[in-house]
C-alpha cells in the first residue's frame, strides 16, 4: 500500500461530463488525489486531458460500469491495494429516462434503477470498508426531481426519491462509524445531461396516447437546455468541495434557484396550493 501525503482519496463516478467532470477539477485544484471513474472512459483520453497534463499522478482514471459486480470488484481491490482508504465518495453517475410509464419498455424500466440507484447502492456497500478506515465522506447526487413529482419522469424521479431515502437511512446507519453522508439536490443546469437523457420506447409513435405530451416535454425541456438560466454549472461543483472540508456535513444540500425555490413553496404552502399550482404548471406546459 502506497501512502498519499498530497491530499484525500476522492472517488468520483460519471467523471465524463458535467458535473462529473467539474468536480475532477475542482478536488484536483483543492490538492486531492482524485479517482475518476467511468463506463470506456480509459478509451476516451480526450476527455480528460487537461487535467492529465496539469495534475499529473494526482488523476487517476478507471473504468467502472456501476451496474456490473466484476467491474466493482476489480475497482474496489485496485483502491484496496493502492491506497488502503478512500475519504470521499462522489455518487454522481447517473442518466435520465423520460416518456410516459405506459410508452416504456421492461428493460428500459429496470436499466433506469440499476444505474441510477442499483449501482450506487453496491458500489457504496463495497467501499464501505474503505471509508469507514478514513472516516469519510459521501455525496450522493440526487435531484430537485427526488423531492417532487413530474409528469413524463416517474421512473427517473422514482431512482431519486430511493436514493433520498437510502442516503437519509445510511446517515443515520454510518453516524457512530464516523462517515458522513450529504445529498446533492441541484435544480435545472446546462450541463449536457440532455446527451445523457433516454426516451421511453414508444414516444415517438404518433399512436400512444401520449405522444402529444411527450412531444410537449420533449420540447419544453429544449427550451429550457437553450434558454437563458438562472443557475451557474460551476458553482455545483465548488459547492462540493466547500462541503466536503466541513466538520459537519448537511443531510441535504441543495443548489440553483429552482431547487431552492421549489423545497421551500412545497414546505411553506399548505399541500393542496402546492398541488394545485404544479398542475396548473403543468397543463400549461406538457399536459396540453
Amino acid at each position: 500500500m502506497s501512502s498519499n501525503s498530497s491530499g484525500r482519496i476522492v472517488v468520483i463516478t460519471g467523471a465524463t461530463s458535467g458535473f462529473g467532470r467539474g468536480l475532477v477539477r475542482e478536488f484536483l485544484d483543492n490538492g486531492d488525489t482524485v479517482i475518476a471513474t467511468g463506463r470506456q472512459l480509459t478509451r476516451r483520453p480526450e476527455i480528460l486531458q487537461e487535467e492529465r497534463a496539469g495534475f499529473g499522478e494526482r488523476l487517476i482514471e478507471m473504468d467502472l460500469d456501476v451496474t456490473l459486480s466484476l467491474e466493482r470488484e476489480i475497482f474496489v481491490q485496485t483502491c484496496q491495494e493502492k491506497f488502503g482508504r478512500v475519504d470521499v465518495l462522489v455518487n454522481n453517475a447517473g442518466y435520465g429516462l423520460f416518456g410516459a410509464l405506459e410508452d416504456t419498455g421492461e428493460m428500459q424500466l429496470r436499466a433506469q434503477m440499476e444505474v441510477n440507484y442499483f449501482g450506487l447502492v453496491l458500489l457504496t456497500r463495497d467501499l464501505l470498508p474503505l471509508l469507514r478506515s478514513s472516516r469519510g465522506r459521501i455525496f450522493n447526487f440526487s435531484s430537485v426531481l427526488g423531492f417532487m413529482g413530474f409528469p413524463l419522469t416517474a421512473l427517473y424521479c422514482a431512482s431519486k426519491h430511493a436514493i433520498e431515502g437510502f442516503t437519509e437511512s445510511l446517515s443515520f446507519e454510518l453516524r457512530s462509524h464516523g462517515v458522513q453522508v450529504c445529498l446533492i439536490e441541484p435544480g435545472s443546469y446546462q450541463t449536457g445531461f440532455g446527451g445523457s437523457v433516454m426516451w421511453a420506447e414508444k414516444s415517438a409513435d404518433e399512436n400512444s396516447a401520449f405522444f402529444r405530451q411527450s412531444k410537449n416535454y420533449k420540447d419544453f425541456r429544449e427550451v429550457l437546455s437553450n434558454g437563458p438560466t438562472l443557475n451557474k454549472v460551476s458553482d455545483v461543483p465548488r459547492g462540493v468541495v466547500r462541503l466536503s472540508r466541513r466538520s459537519r456535513l448537511p443531510l441535504r444540500a441543495r443548489f440553483g434557484k429552482d431547487s431552492q425555490a421549489t423545497y421551500w413553496l412545497r414546505r411553506l404552502l399548505p399541500a393542496r396550493l402546492f398541488l394545485f399550482m404544479m398542475t396548473r404548471f403543468f397543463a400549461t406546459n406538457i399536459n396540453r
